[in-house]
C-alpha cells in the first residue's frame, strides 16, 4: 500500500521567502534514500543543495528547472512504503554552521585538506599572488544547508534502479545518468554550443566537469586529463597583463598558464554570437532574480539609507610583501598547504585597527536611536562569482591567527565560486574589505554593504616612485579607500582608523604586538 508524503520546500535560512530551481538530481521513479540531495535551489545568497527527509520513490516533481518556489510550498512527493523517514518539524537549521552547512569551529583548520582545481573568476584578494583560489576537500560534495536524519546517506547523489526498492548495482552507480557539472559549467556549456555528454567525464574530482574542461571543448581541444585534485592559487599581478592561472601539482611545484581573455566582439551577421565575460552575448535580457536580485536590493537600499563619506591613503606595501612570502615558506616548512597572501595580511591589519577605532566596526539602529559598538568582528570580503557579486565573512576574524585568516579565507573564496557556500558564511557580517585591486583598478568607489558601517577598498599593488628617507625610489604601492557611514562615525576618527591600517602594513613588524 503506498504511503506518499510531500516533501515542501524547508526554510533555506536567514528568512529567505523563495528559492529558483537550478537542477534537479533526481527523477519521477528514481529510489532516493534518506538525505539524499534531490535538487539545487538559488537563494537570493547562495546555491544549495537540498536533501530529502524521506527514503522512497520519487512519485512527483512540482517545479521545472528555472521555476521559482516558495518556502512551504510542496517540492517533491515521495512514497515512503517500507522507506525511512525523518523528523521534518524541526530541521536542522539554527542560524549556526553546523556540519552539514560546511561551518567551522574556532580552531578548525583545512591545512591538510587537498584542493580541488578551480578555475572561476578572481575573488576579494590583492593582486600579485594574492587572488585566492579555494580549497576544499577533494572528495567533498557541496553539503546540504537543512539536513535531517542522520549520517551522509545519499550525499553522492546516488541512483537506484527504477520502480523498486531493490540496491542498484555497482555498474548503476558508477554511471550517472547525466555528466556531473556544476549549474555554472553547464550555462556554460549551454552558451559556448557544448555537449556534456561529450565532455565527460571531466578532469574535476570525480569526473566533474569544468569551466576549463567546457572551454577546451569549445576551442577544439581536447579536456584536461583527470587527475588526482589539485591546490590552485590564481596569481593576478596588475601590471603583468591578463590574469593568469597558478596551480601546484602533486609534488608541490607551481606551475602557471595564462588564462584566455573573453571575446567581447559581436557575431556577425549569421554566426553564432560569441559570448563574453560568464558567458553572456549582447542582446541578452538578464532576469533580476536569485543573487542578483539580492545585490540589486542591497546597493539600493546602501545608496538610500547611508550618508556615507570616504578618505584614502598610498601605502608603501613592500616590506609586507616581503613578509607574507617568508611566511608562506614558514608556514609550508610546518606542513600546512597554504599561501599567506597579501590580503590576509591586510586583513589581520584591518582587525587591529578595527580594535583600536572600534566604531568602525559598529551599526545604527535608527528605531532605537542607538549605535552599537560590536564585540565580534566577522570581516567580510567581496567574492566575484559566476553568479555575481558574494560577500563571505570569517566569523570571529578577531580570535584567529595570520595562518587561519589565509586557510579559512581560500577555503571561503573556494565555496563562493563553486556555489556550495551557505547563506550562514554570507550573512552577519561586521566589516567588508573589497580588493577591487585584483583586477588591476587602482582605485574605487567601494559601497557600504548594509547593514554594516564601513568598507575598506584595496587599490591594485604596483612599482611606484616613494620617497624613502629623504631619497626616490621604486616601492610597492597600493592605495586604502575607506567609505563610513557618516552618522556612525565621523571624519577625523575615519581618517585615523585608514592611516593606521596603511601603517601597520606599512611596517608589519608591528603586527606582532598584538597577535
Amino acid at each position: 500500500m503506498s504511503d506518499i508524503r510531500d516533501f515542501k520546500l524547508p526554510d533555506l535560512g536567514e528568512g529567505l521567502e523563495e528559492g529558483e530551481i537550478v537542477e534537479w538530481y533526481v527523477s519521477v521513479g528514481d529510489t532516493i534514500e534518506l538525505n539524499q540531495s534531490v535538487a539545487a535551489i538559488e537563494t537570493a545568497k547562495a546555491v544549495v543543495d537540498v536533501p530529502s527527509p524521506f527514503a522512497g520513490t520519487v512519485v512527483e516533481l512540482t517545479g521545472e528547472v528555472g521555476g521559482t518556489l516558495q518556502v512551504g510550498e510542496v517540492f517533491v512527493r515521495v512514497d515512503v512504503s517500507g522507506g525511512a523517514v525523518a523528523d521534518v518539524d524541526e530541521p536542522a537549521h539554527d542560524g549556526a554552521a553546523s556540519p552539514a552547512q560546511g561551518g567551522f569551529e574556532a580552531g578548525e583548520t583545512h591545512a591538510d585538506a587537498a584542493v580541488p582545481e578551480r578555475d572561476a573568476a578572481p575573488t576579494g584578494a590583492v593582486a600579485d599572488e594574492g587572488v585566492t583560489r579555494g580549497a576544499l576537500d577533494a572528495d567533498e560534495e557541496p553539503q546540504p544547508l537543512v539536513g535531517y536524519g542522520q549520517g551522509k546517506a545519499g550525499g553522492a547523489r546516488r541512483r537506484r534502479r527504477r520502480g523498486g526498492a531493490e540496491p542498484a548495482t555497482a555498474a548503476d552507480e558508477v554511471g550517472p545518468a547525466k555528466p556531473l557539472a556544476k549549474p555554472p559549467v553547464r550555462k556554460l556549456a549551454k552558451d559556448l554550443g557544448v555537449d556534456l555528454q561529450e565532455v565527460a567525464p571531466g578532469s574535476g574530482p570525480d569526473g566533474i566537469i569544468t569551466r576549463a574542461d567546457v572551454q577546451a571543448a569549445a576551442d577544439g581541444a581536447s579536456a584536461p586529463a583527470a587527475s588526482a585534485p589539485a591546490a590552485a592559487a590564481a596569481t593576478s599581478a596588475p601590471a603583468a597583463g591578463g590574469p593568469t592561472t597558478t596551480s601546484t601539482t602533486g609534488s608541490g611545484a607551481p606551475t602557471a598558464t595564462p588564462r584566455p581573455e573573453p571575446s567581447l566582439d559581436a557575431a556577425a551577421p549569421g554566426e553564432k554570437p560569441v559570448p563574453g565575460f560568464r558567458g553572456r552575448t549582447p542582446g541578452e535580457v538578464e532576469q533580476i532574480r536569485g543573487i542578483r536580485k539580492r545585490i540589486v536590493e542591497k546597493m539600493e537600499v546602501s545608496r538610500r539609507e547611508i550618508p556615507e563619506a570616504t578618505c584614502s591613503r598610498d601605502a608603501d606595501l613592500t616590506e609586507l610583501m616581503q613578509l607574507r612570502r617568508q611566511l608562506t615558506d614558514h608556514a609550508q616548512e610546518q606542513g600546512f598547504d597554504v599561501k599567506i597572501t597579501p590580503f590576509a595580511l591586510v586583513m589581520r591589519a584591518t582587525i587591529l585597527a578595527l580594535r583600536r577605532f572600534p566604531t568602525l566596526n559598529g551599526r545604527i539602529d535608527r528605531e532605537a536611536g542607538q549605535i552599537h559598538l560590536l564585540e565580534h568582528i566577522n570581516l567580510g570580503f567581496a567574492a566575484d562569482t559566476d553568479r555575481g557579486l558574494v560577500v563571505p565573512n570569517i566569523k570571529d576574524a578577531h580570535a584567529k591567527s595570520t595562518l587561519q585568516l589565509a586557510q579559512e579565507l581560500a577555503h571561503l573564496a573556494g565555496q563562493a565560486r563553486d556555489g556550495s557556500i551557505t547563506p550562514h558564511a554570507l550573512t552577519g557580517g561586521t566589516f567588508t574589505v573589497n580588493n577591487y585591486g585584483a583586477f588591476g583598478n587602482d582605485d574605487g568607489d567601494p559601497i557600504i554593504n548594509h547593514p554594516e558601517g564601513a568598507i575598506l577598498g584595496i587599490g591594485a599593488i604596483r612599482e611606484r616612485p616613494w620617497v624613502v628617507d629623504g631619497e626616490l625610489a621604486v616601492r610597492q604601492v597600493a592605495r586604502f579607500t575607506l567609505a563610513f557611514d557618516h552618522r556612525i562615525c565621523d571624519g577625523g576618527e575615519a581618517g585615523r582608523f585608514v592611516t593606521e591600517v596603511a601603517t601597520l602594513c606599512e611596517q608589519p613588524s608591528r603586527l606582532l604586538l598584538h597577535v
